[in-house]
Protein backbone atom coordinates (compact mmCIF):
# COMPACT_ATOMS: atom_id res chain seq x y z
CA UNK A 1 0.00 0.00 0.00
CA UNK A 2 1.03 3.48 -0.55
CA UNK A 3 0.70 5.80 2.31
CA UNK A 4 0.07 9.03 1.90
CA UNK A 5 -1.28 12.42 3.93
CA UNK A 6 -4.57 11.48 2.58
CA UNK A 7 -4.29 7.58 3.92
CA UNK A 8 -6.96 6.51 6.01
CA UNK A 9 -5.92 6.07 9.24
CA UNK A 10 -8.05 2.95 11.13
CA UNK A 11 -8.35 1.92 14.84
CA UNK A 12 -9.96 -1.30 15.46
CA UNK A 13 -11.90 -1.54 18.94
CA UNK A 14 -12.13 -5.02 19.78
CA UNK A 15 -9.47 -7.33 18.73
CA UNK A 16 -11.84 -10.67 18.53
CA UNK A 17 -13.05 -12.28 15.66
CA UNK A 18 -15.25 -9.29 14.09
CA UNK A 19 -12.40 -7.24 14.49
CA UNK A 20 -10.09 -8.99 12.74
CA UNK A 21 -12.67 -9.08 9.92
CA UNK A 22 -12.92 -5.23 9.76
CA UNK A 23 -9.22 -4.49 10.10
CA UNK A 24 -9.48 -6.83 7.18
CA UNK A 25 -12.26 -4.72 5.10
CA UNK A 26 -10.50 -1.30 6.43
CA UNK A 27 -7.08 -2.54 4.55
CA UNK A 28 -9.42 -3.45 1.35
CA UNK A 29 -10.92 -0.15 1.45
CA UNK A 30 -7.53 1.79 1.44
CA UNK A 31 -6.95 2.49 5.40
CA UNK A 32 -4.01 1.36 7.37
CA UNK A 33 -4.53 -0.26 10.79
CA UNK A 34 -2.88 2.56 13.15
CA UNK A 35 -3.84 1.23 16.63
CA UNK A 36 -5.74 -1.81 18.54
CA UNK A 37 -7.51 -1.23 21.68
CA UNK A 38 -8.93 -4.41 23.66
CA UNK A 39 -8.84 -5.28 27.45
CA UNK A 40 -7.25 -8.37 26.56
CA UNK A 41 -3.84 -7.16 26.01
CA UNK A 42 -2.96 -10.20 24.23
CA UNK A 43 -5.67 -10.20 21.56
CA UNK A 44 -4.63 -6.80 20.94
CA UNK A 45 -0.48 -7.92 20.21
CA UNK A 46 -2.07 -10.48 17.82
CA UNK A 47 -4.12 -8.46 15.72
CA UNK A 48 -1.90 -5.36 16.12
CA UNK A 49 1.24 -7.89 15.17
CA UNK A 50 -0.96 -8.51 11.71
CA UNK A 51 -0.11 -4.93 11.25
CA UNK A 52 3.42 -3.24 11.71
CA UNK A 53 1.72 0.30 11.34
CA UNK A 54 -0.08 -0.12 14.25
CA UNK A 55 0.16 0.08 17.86
CA UNK A 56 -1.77 -1.12 20.73
CA UNK A 57 -3.51 1.82 22.80
CA UNK A 58 -4.41 1.71 26.25
CA UNK A 59 -7.49 3.78 26.29
CA UNK A 60 -9.93 5.43 23.30
CA UNK A 61 -8.82 8.79 24.33
CA UNK A 62 -5.52 8.09 22.77
CA UNK A 63 -7.26 7.57 19.38
CA UNK A 64 -8.32 11.20 18.54
CA UNK A 65 -4.03 11.63 17.48
CA UNK A 66 -3.66 8.88 16.32
CA UNK A 67 -6.75 7.39 14.12
CA UNK A 68 -9.48 9.05 11.76
CA UNK A 69 -11.51 6.47 11.48
CA UNK A 70 -12.50 3.90 14.35
CA UNK A 71 -14.59 0.29 13.99
CA UNK A 72 -16.06 -0.77 17.34
CA UNK A 73 -16.62 -4.38 17.09
CA UNK A 74 -16.79 -4.61 21.16
CA UNK A 75 -20.07 -6.40 23.22
CA UNK A 76 -23.52 -4.64 22.04
CA UNK A 77 -23.59 -3.16 25.74
CA UNK A 78 -20.76 -0.68 25.31
CA UNK A 79 -21.33 0.73 21.95
CA UNK A 80 -22.89 3.89 23.08
CA UNK A 81 -20.53 4.63 25.48
CA UNK A 82 -17.65 3.40 22.85
CA UNK A 83 -18.91 5.23 20.37
CA UNK A 84 -19.55 8.49 21.98
CA UNK A 85 -16.20 8.54 23.43
CA UNK A 86 -14.65 8.46 19.83
CA UNK A 87 -17.06 10.40 18.68
CA UNK A 88 -15.94 13.05 21.04
CA UNK A 89 -12.55 12.57 20.03
CA UNK A 90 -13.43 13.73 16.75
CA UNK A 91 -13.32 10.02 14.51
CA UNK A 92 -15.57 8.83 12.33
CA UNK A 93 -17.23 5.77 13.81
CA UNK A 94 -18.06 2.24 11.93
CA UNK A 95 -19.81 -0.01 14.73
CA UNK A 96 -21.32 -3.65 14.84
CA UNK A 97 -25.24 -4.00 14.35
CA UNK A 98 -26.83 -2.96 16.52
CA UNK A 99 -25.87 1.01 16.67
CA UNK A 100 -26.51 0.94 20.22
CA UNK A 101 -28.67 -1.45 22.72
CA UNK A 102 -31.06 1.12 22.49
CA UNK A 103 -33.37 3.57 20.41
CA UNK A 104 -32.51 6.30 22.50
CA UNK A 105 -28.92 5.47 22.89
CA UNK A 106 -28.91 5.29 18.86
CA UNK A 107 -30.52 8.46 18.47
CA UNK A 108 -28.31 10.29 21.01
CA UNK A 109 -25.34 9.08 18.83
CA UNK A 110 -26.89 10.19 15.67
CA UNK A 111 -27.18 13.48 17.33
CA UNK A 112 -23.67 13.86 18.13
CA UNK A 113 -22.36 12.81 15.17
CA UNK A 114 -24.43 15.78 13.28
CA UNK A 115 -22.87 17.99 16.31
CA UNK A 116 -19.17 17.06 15.68
CA UNK A 117 -20.11 16.70 11.60
CA UNK A 118 -18.60 13.22 11.86
CA UNK A 119 -20.13 9.74 10.17
CA UNK A 120 -21.54 6.92 12.94
CA UNK A 121 -22.73 3.97 11.25
CA UNK A 122 -23.92 0.55 12.04
CA UNK A 123 -22.68 -2.59 10.24
CA UNK A 124 -26.56 -3.72 8.24
CA UNK A 125 -23.81 -5.14 5.63
CA UNK A 126 -26.46 -7.60 4.61
CA UNK A 127 -28.43 -4.71 1.90
CA UNK A 128 -24.59 -4.68 0.51
CA UNK A 129 -24.31 -7.80 -0.70
CA UNK A 130 -23.72 -8.17 -4.56
CA UNK A 131 -27.12 -11.40 -3.83
CA UNK A 132 -29.25 -8.51 -2.37
CA UNK A 133 -28.54 -5.96 -5.15
CA UNK A 134 -29.59 -8.69 -7.77
CA UNK A 135 -32.28 -9.28 -5.70
CA UNK A 136 -33.66 -5.60 -5.53
CA UNK A 137 -32.75 -5.35 -8.99
CA UNK A 138 -34.74 -8.21 -10.38
CA UNK A 139 -38.10 -6.91 -8.38
CA UNK A 140 -38.61 -4.68 -11.38
CA UNK A 141 -38.98 -7.93 -13.35
CA UNK A 142 -40.82 -10.75 -10.84
CA UNK A 143 -42.09 -8.35 -8.28
CA UNK A 144 -44.50 -6.93 -6.52
CA UNK A 145 -43.15 -8.83 -2.96
CA UNK A 146 -46.36 -10.67 -1.32
CA UNK A 147 -44.31 -12.54 1.09
CA UNK A 148 -40.94 -12.18 2.36
CA UNK A 149 -39.45 -14.73 4.41
CA UNK A 150 -36.76 -15.37 6.57
CA UNK A 151 -35.16 -18.13 7.88
CA UNK A 152 -31.67 -17.71 10.15
CA UNK A 153 -30.98 -20.40 12.04
CA UNK A 154 -27.66 -19.06 13.97
CA UNK A 155 -24.85 -20.68 16.05
CA UNK A 156 -21.81 -19.28 18.65
CA UNK A 157 -23.70 -19.33 22.00
CA UNK A 158 -24.24 -21.74 24.98
CA UNK A 159 -26.68 -21.26 27.82
CA UNK A 160 -30.16 -19.20 27.62
CA UNK A 161 -28.60 -15.74 28.14
CA UNK A 162 -25.63 -16.12 25.64
CA UNK A 163 -28.93 -17.60 23.22
CA UNK A 164 -31.23 -14.72 23.88
CA UNK A 165 -28.23 -12.46 23.69
CA UNK A 166 -27.19 -13.77 20.07
CA UNK A 167 -30.98 -13.29 18.46
CA UNK A 168 -30.82 -9.56 20.01
CA UNK A 169 -27.31 -8.81 18.13
CA UNK A 170 -28.61 -10.61 14.99
CA UNK A 171 -32.38 -9.10 14.68
CA UNK A 172 -31.29 -5.72 12.80
CA UNK A 173 -29.99 -7.55 9.80
CA UNK A 174 -33.74 -9.25 8.60
CA UNK A 175 -34.84 -5.84 9.59
CA UNK A 176 -32.26 -4.09 7.44
CA UNK A 177 -33.59 -6.06 4.69
CA UNK A 178 -37.24 -5.38 5.18
CA UNK A 179 -36.63 -1.67 4.88
CA UNK A 180 -34.45 -2.62 1.67
CA UNK A 181 -37.37 -4.92 -0.05
CA UNK A 182 -40.30 -2.86 1.17
CA UNK A 183 -38.85 1.28 1.25
CA UNK A 184 -40.93 2.57 4.05
CA UNK A 185 -42.22 -0.07 5.54
CA UNK A 186 -40.87 -1.02 8.50
CA UNK A 187 -41.54 1.61 11.16
CA UNK A 188 -45.80 0.96 10.00
CA UNK A 189 -45.32 -2.97 10.94
CA UNK A 190 -46.87 -4.22 13.75
CA UNK A 191 -45.77 -7.36 15.09
CA UNK A 192 -46.72 -10.98 15.89
CA UNK A 193 -43.99 -12.54 18.52
CA UNK A 194 -43.63 -16.09 19.38
CA UNK A 195 -40.45 -16.80 22.00
CA UNK A 196 -41.11 -20.60 22.89
CA UNK A 197 -37.67 -20.26 24.85
CA UNK A 198 -34.59 -17.95 25.24
CA UNK A 199 -32.52 -18.18 21.51
CA UNK A 200 -35.97 -18.79 19.56
CA UNK A 201 -38.01 -16.07 18.14
CA UNK A 202 -40.78 -15.89 15.12
CA UNK A 203 -41.96 -12.32 14.50
CA UNK A 204 -44.64 -12.21 11.71
CA UNK A 205 -46.38 -9.11 10.33
CA UNK A 206 -48.30 -7.38 6.94
CA UNK A 207 -48.00 -4.18 5.51
CA UNK A 208 -50.68 -3.28 2.63
CA UNK A 209 -50.81 -6.67 0.41
CA UNK A 210 -47.38 -7.78 1.71
CA UNK A 211 -46.39 -10.06 4.95
CA UNK A 212 -43.24 -10.81 6.27
CA UNK A 213 -42.24 -13.27 8.28
CA UNK A 214 -38.61 -13.31 10.23
CA UNK A 215 -37.35 -16.84 12.38
CA UNK A 216 -34.53 -16.27 14.15
CA UNK A 217 -33.22 -19.94 16.18
CA UNK A 218 -30.20 -20.41 17.94
CA UNK A 219 -31.32 -24.37 18.09
CA UNK A 220 -32.42 -25.37 14.47
CA UNK A 221 -29.63 -26.80 12.35
CA UNK A 222 -27.80 -27.07 10.26
CA UNK A 223 -27.23 -23.50 10.09
CA UNK A 224 -28.08 -21.10 7.51
CA UNK A 225 -29.33 -17.27 6.22
CA UNK A 226 -32.01 -16.85 3.65
CA UNK A 227 -34.36 -14.24 2.69
CA UNK A 228 -37.39 -15.34 -0.01
CA UNK A 229 -39.41 -12.86 -1.57
CA UNK A 230 -42.66 -14.71 -3.43
CA UNK A 231 -43.60 -12.49 -5.59
CA UNK A 232 -46.40 -11.94 -8.16
CA UNK A 233 -44.00 -13.27 -11.14
CA UNK A 234 -41.63 -15.19 -9.82
CA UNK A 235 -39.69 -15.92 -6.32
CA UNK A 236 -36.19 -14.46 -5.27
CA UNK A 237 -34.52 -16.97 -2.66
CA UNK A 238 -31.32 -14.98 -1.57
CA UNK A 239 -28.39 -16.71 0.63
CA UNK A 240 -27.38 -14.35 3.20
CA UNK A 241 -24.45 -16.48 4.52
CA UNK A 242 -22.68 -16.66 0.93
CA UNK A 243 -24.10 -13.40 -0.59
CA UNK A 244 -25.91 -15.02 -3.95
CA UNK A 245 -29.46 -15.24 -5.16
CA UNK A 246 -31.78 -17.16 -7.40
CA UNK A 247 -34.10 -15.93 -9.67
CA UNK A 248 -37.26 -18.05 -10.39
CA UNK A 249 -39.61 -16.62 -13.27
CA UNK A 250 -43.33 -17.53 -12.08
CA UNK A 251 -44.63 -19.11 -15.02
CA UNK A 252 -47.25 -21.80 -14.94
CA UNK A 253 -47.13 -25.47 -16.96
CA UNK A 254 -47.41 -29.14 -16.66
CA UNK A 255 -43.75 -29.45 -17.70
CA UNK A 256 -42.35 -26.68 -15.78
CA UNK A 257 -43.55 -28.38 -12.40
CA UNK A 258 -42.23 -31.61 -13.43
CA UNK A 259 -38.87 -29.41 -13.93
CA UNK A 260 -38.44 -27.24 -11.27
CA UNK A 261 -36.62 -29.36 -8.67
CA UNK A 262 -33.51 -29.94 -10.85
CA UNK A 263 -33.89 -26.37 -12.80
CA UNK A 264 -34.06 -24.89 -9.66
CA UNK A 265 -30.75 -26.95 -8.01
CA UNK A 266 -28.97 -26.25 -11.53
CA UNK A 267 -29.78 -22.58 -11.09
CA UNK A 268 -28.21 -22.79 -7.35
CA UNK A 269 -25.12 -24.92 -8.50
CA UNK A 270 -24.30 -22.12 -10.70
CA UNK A 271 -24.89 -19.54 -8.83
CA UNK A 272 -23.40 -20.62 -5.57
CA UNK A 273 -20.29 -21.38 -7.89
CA UNK A 274 -19.90 -17.82 -9.32
CA UNK A 275 -20.73 -15.95 -6.57
CA UNK A 276 -17.61 -18.35 -4.66
CA UNK A 277 -15.38 -17.44 -7.87
CA UNK A 278 -16.82 -13.66 -7.75
CA UNK A 279 -15.61 -13.62 -4.04
CA UNK A 280 -12.16 -15.31 -4.14
CA UNK A 281 -11.01 -13.03 -6.93
CA UNK A 282 -11.64 -10.20 -4.48
CA UNK A 283 -10.08 -11.83 -1.15
CA UNK A 284 -13.45 -12.08 0.83
CA UNK A 285 -14.26 -15.28 2.58
CA UNK A 286 -16.69 -14.20 5.05
CA UNK A 287 -18.80 -11.58 5.85
CA UNK A 288 -20.18 -10.95 2.28
CA UNK A 289 -21.72 -7.41 2.32
CA UNK A 290 -18.62 -5.79 4.99
CA UNK A 291 -16.14 -5.09 2.75
CA UNK A 292 -18.58 -2.98 0.07
CA UNK A 293 -20.16 -1.48 3.12
CA UNK A 294 -16.78 -0.35 4.63
CA UNK A 295 -15.42 0.66 0.92
CA UNK A 296 -18.53 3.05 0.89
CA UNK A 297 -18.22 4.17 4.40
CA UNK A 298 -14.68 5.53 3.73
CA UNK A 299 -15.63 7.41 0.51
CA UNK A 300 -18.06 9.04 2.29
CA UNK A 301 -16.06 10.09 4.77
CA UNK A 302 -13.14 11.45 2.24
CA UNK A 303 -15.90 12.94 0.11
CA UNK A 304 -17.56 14.78 2.93
CA UNK A 305 -21.21 12.21 1.34
CA UNK A 306 -23.62 11.53 4.30
CA UNK A 307 -23.54 7.72 5.72
CA UNK A 308 -24.13 4.87 3.05
CA UNK A 309 -26.93 3.90 6.09
CA UNK A 310 -28.94 7.33 6.75
CA UNK A 311 -29.57 8.38 10.33
CA UNK A 312 -33.62 7.92 9.78
CA UNK A 313 -33.27 4.44 8.61
CA UNK A 314 -30.61 3.61 11.51
CA UNK A 315 -33.21 4.69 14.11
CA UNK A 316 -35.86 3.24 12.18
CA UNK A 317 -34.27 -0.38 12.17
CA UNK A 318 -33.60 0.44 16.09
CA UNK A 319 -37.15 1.27 17.07
CA UNK A 320 -38.31 -2.20 14.86
CA UNK A 321 -35.99 -4.07 16.73
CA UNK A 322 -37.19 -2.89 20.35
CA UNK A 323 -40.59 -2.87 19.45
CA UNK A 324 -40.05 -6.69 18.65
CA UNK A 325 -37.72 -7.38 21.61
CA UNK A 326 -40.16 -5.92 24.00
CA UNK A 327 -43.09 -8.18 22.94
CA UNK A 328 -43.68 -9.96 25.45
CA UNK A 329 -44.61 -12.95 23.22
CA UNK A 330 -46.50 -16.07 23.29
Amino acid sequence: MTITPETPRAAIVGAGLMGRWHAHAATRAGARIVAVVDTDRSAAAVLSARYPASRIASDLDELGGIATVAHVCTSVETHAATATTLLAAGLHVLVEKPLAASPGETAALLEQAVAADRLVCPVHQFPFQRGVRKALEALSTVGPVLHLDFVICTAGAAGEEARASLVESVLPHPLSLVSAFLPGALARLKWQVVRPHPGELRAVSACGSATVSILLSTSGRPTTNTVALICERGTISVDLFHGFSVIEAGGVSRARKITRPLARSAATLSAAAQNLIWRAARRQPAFPGLNELTAMFYEAVADGRPSPISPAEVLEIAVARQLILNSGGV
